[in-house]
């Protein structure tokens, strides 16, 4: 046990952790799509749908940036940086309410993701060992669904005041900001770095890590079309209000952090067949939310897709750490710009099923039989393992 882990308690882990609660309001704002969508006609619908989803491409700009600027500030100064470009970031179109501004904000929204996410894991690794560690990693997802829950609600009840005046929410990054300036000690890069050399590292990534980074994109492409569409979806069938379609993120969050408490003991009992499960959940979701002829379904599918969300996301990135450790950081990476990048494109997957058939509830069915497809594929790799499992 390091001197580091020692002096580690109780107040610097729901400090670290309180940091989940800004990373995690990165979706807070998506219910608000078909009021925007309204204030700026002038813009088309996929355009302001990339406001909900600029960030998630600049996530991987923070991930791919914190080693560098951590040499230079520290990760605690990396994540202080991170903290003040989220909440700047975020409370800006509440004064300055004007599309080409909000669009900015949130790619600066998006750096500072990427660079808190990578910076709290670095420290998470550097003060936390064996069982404390695990569980750390295991509530940054749980706290995250439920700060991602907990913000969207916010938000949706914020905007009968005006939808500008639902980024108020992100002036909870300032009280975080004061929370790790106050509590957390400064970490210099180099203290995370081990003293001895590392080992080789191989070169050229094989074909493995860009299927799992295929699949990867593929599924969070389809899952943030319910992020996206959610709202729009509940405001255009008559289910409800966008405040109540909003609800519907909420109800996601919800999902995801369940998930997030539960995925160590679902992995441990079904394997590899974790995954099939994960998309299949994903493909009940988006049937609940096609064939829903009212507000509840679509909230029951919400929290269904949330589920799955996030079993198949940790599942896919811990397989590339167990099956691809000698590449190192270059595996994890590419999956990581996979996960940024398929969340990114979603609105033009929606302009493209939009050719198809402009009636989201058919919109929503083709993307669960979409998920179908990826479930069927994961089973023969179920099977396999639980075969080598056998005596």
């Amino acid at each position: 046990m390091t001197k580091s882990t020692k002096t580690a308690g109780l107040r610097l882990q729901i400090v670290l952790l309180s940091t989940c609660l800004v990373s995690a309001s990165l979706n807070a704002i998506t219910g608000l799509v078909p009021e925007m969508a309204r204030a700026f006609p002038n813009f088309a619908l996929a355009t302001v749908e990339l406001v909900a989803t600029v960030p998630s491409l600049f996530q991987m700009v923070g991930v791919l940036g914190e080693p560098l600027l951590a040499k230079k500030l520290g990760h605690k100064g990396a994540m202080l940086l991170a903290l003040l470009f989220c909440a700047a970031g975020g409370v800006i179109p509440v004064f300055l309410p004007l599309f080409p501004l909000i669009f900015v904000t949130r790619c600066f929204f998006g750096v500072g993701c990427g660079l808190l996410m990578s910076a709290l894991l670095t420290l998470i690794v550097h003060f936390f060992s064996g069982s404390t560690r695990s569980t750390m990693i295991g509530l940054n997802g749980g706290i995250s669904g439920l700060g991602s829950a907990a913000a969207t609600f916010a938000a949706g009840q914020l905007l009968v005041f005006g939808w500008n005046v639902s980024f108020s929410v992100y002036f909870l990054g300032f009280a975080v900001i004061v929370l790790v300036a106050c509590f957390v000690p400064q970490v210099r890069w180099a203290e995370t770095v081990p003293a001895e050399s590392a080992p080789q590292r191989r070169r050229g990534l094989p074909a493995g890590v860009w299927g799992l980074g295929a699949v990867m994109f593929a599924a969070v492409m389809l899952a943030t079309m319910y992020v996206i569409k959610a709202s729009t979806l509940i405001t255009q069938c008559g289910y409800g209000t966008a405040s109540e379609g909003s609800t519907a993120i909420t109800w996601l969050s919800l999902g995801s952090f369940t998930a997030g408490l539960t995925y160590g003991k679902l992995r441990a009992w079904l394997r590899e067949g974790t995954l099939a499960l994960a998309f299949a959940l994903c493909a009940g979701g988006f049937l609940l939310g096609g064939f829903a002829g009212s507000l509840i379904p679509v909230w029951i599918g919400a929290f269904v897709l949330g589920y799955g969300y996030l079993i198949f996301m940790p599942f896919l990135q811990e397989q590339t750490a167990r099956s691809y450790g000698p590449w190192g950081e270059s595996a994890t990476n590419l999956v990581l710009v996979c996960q940024s990048v398929g969340a990114f494109v979603t609105p033009w997957l929606g302009s493209l099923l939009g050719l198809l058939t402009e009636e989201l509830s058919v919109q929503f069915l083709l993307t669960a039989g979409a998920f179908g497809l990826l479930a069927l594929g994961a089973l023969p790799f179920a099977v396999r393992a639980a075969r080598r499992a056998q005596p």
